[in-house]
């Protein structure tokens, strides 16, 4: 449904101000009025609007001192200026004052909507710059999913099914399962794909400046707050939110999320001012949110809010159809990549690719062949490099010998020290192939030497 275009008039004649809403009720407007230009100021102080239609002359401050003061909000409407003056000065005036253009008294209806539309989509094509440069910095490299499994083939149809509602997503699974890959293309497909998604890592943002990434913040707002900034919910407006690593929020972002789901409006840091945003949201976790909620570290009034549709991947080795397809994806992939056109799986790699359990799951799996066809140094792949190998991690804990039946806490472990034994200890390297936060990352190294 298309958002009604807010427009507020001012006037202090009170026939014009029936007129005129009267001869546009017919249009997609939503039309506000004020009778001052302390009122007008008041109103844009609390509420956003597009477009501000305002007479040159209004009672208690001059129409272009108002339009001089809006010209200086962050955020400011476009100004349409009235005057009864036939004379081109007070016009030319109010254009070298800011206003996008003006009108003579008494005003035509098909000229005024005409205006009303034009003043609005530059706001909008101005804004919407600003919230393609805040999405384009955190822009997914688009990938097209590979899968062969039955599981994923009714995700997959699932997904595509629901993709046009606008109804909020949960996507569960273990690190690494494709929960992003399935986010982005649930996007792809639905009618907000024109605009690209605007993804954020929850648990990589420092807790004292997620608010102010979420909502953004006015100039002023702190110390530091040199210029407006647009917030990762402003520039998700008419498309999508990916909130990766959801139960890494902090409590006090959750509340504020909720408010948002709830009723579309969110206020930045430093302003009284509510603004709204169309978003579509789509979550992922690789936590169990209802034990989150047992502990107090998850709202559960915000799980339920975004449990309204939920995927729940499987893990890589539950899936063999999967791990095949995959692994000659990313092999055809790297083989470009690195100039490998003649590259191939031996039997035997093939057999390791099958046999081994990928605690990692499809990014551990796309790491292995990246790093396996970079190292290969024949035409036929022998064996995968970085699995079903053990060792001393420098600074880290010595693997252990792996027992006959082991835990998922073993795996973990397991997987955890590979991982680093590969980037040569780099644990913020590290932390970035796991999908965790650095801080995850210390802490478990931390129980592993107790």
């Amino acid at each position: 449904m298309q958002q009604k275009l807010r427009v507020l008039l001012a006037d202090d004649d009170p026939v014009f101000l029936r007129l005129l809403p009267t001869q546009l009720a017919n249009e997609n407007f939503e039309i506000s009025t004020a009778t001052t230009g302390g009122s007008v100021l008041d109103v844009l102080e609390k509420r956003e609007f597009d477009v501000v239609i305002l007479d040159v002359d209004l009672p208690d401050i001059s129409g272009i001192e108002v339009l001089k003061t809006i010209r200086t909000l962050e955020s400011a409407p476009e100004v349409i200026m009235l005057t009864a003056d036939t004379s081109l000065e007070t016009g030319l005036t109010a254009m070298r004052a800011g206003a996008y253009d003006y009108i003579t008294k008494p005003a035509d209806s098909d000229q005024v909507k005409e205006l009303i539309r034009k003043a609005s989509d530059k706001t909008r094509i101005v804004k919407q710059n600003q919230r393609l440069k805040v999405a384009a910095a955190t822009r997914y490299p688009g990938v097209q999913p590979i899968f062969e499994s039955e599981i994923s083939k009714r995700i997959f149809a699932e997904a595509e099914r629901v993709a046009g509602m606008d109804a909020t997503i949960l996507i569960t699974g273990e690190s690494g399962t494709g929960k992003d890959v399935l986010a982005n293309w649930i996007h792809s497909k639905s009618g907000r794909a024109e605009l690209p998604i605007v993804s954020v890592n929850c648990g990589a943002i420092p807790e004292n400046l997620v608010e102010s990434e979420f909502f953004g913040f006015e100039k002023g707002a702190f110390t530091g707050a040199g210029k407006q900034k647009v917030g990762l919910i402003e520039a998700a407006d008419a498309s999508t939110l990916f909130l990766d690593e959801i139960g890494e929020m902090p409590l006090s972002l959750q509340v504020k999320l909720l408010m948002f789901l709830e009723n579309g409006k969110f206020r930045k840091v430093g302003s009284v001012r509510d603004q709204t945003a169309d978003v579509r949201v789509i979550a992922a976790t690789n936590k169990d949110l209802k034990a989150g909620i047992s502990d107090g570290s998850f709202r559960a009034d915000l799980y339920y809010r975004l449990n309204i549709i939920m995927f729940e991947l499987p893990p890589l080795h539950e899936r063999p159809e999967d791990l095949e397809a995959l692994s000659n994806g990313f092999l055809e992939r790297f083989k470009s990549k690195y100039g490998r056109p003649e590259l191939e799986f031996s039997n035997a790699a093939k057999r390791q690719i099958r046999e081994y359990n990928w605690p990692g799951n499809v990014r551990e799996l796309k790491n292995a062949v990246e790093r396996t066809v970079a190292l290969a140094s024949g035409d036929k792949i022998e064996r995968i490099h970085g699995i079903f190998e053990s060792g001393v991690i420098s600074g880290a804990v010595p693997t252990e010998s792996k027992p006959e039946l082991v835990s998922l806490a073993w795996l973990e472990k397991d997987h955890i020290l590979k991982v680093l034994e590969e980037v040569n200890g780099n644990r913020e390297a590290a932390a970035s192939i796991l999908g965790i936060t650095s801080r995850t990352l210390y802490r478990k190294l931390k129980e592993y030497r107790a």
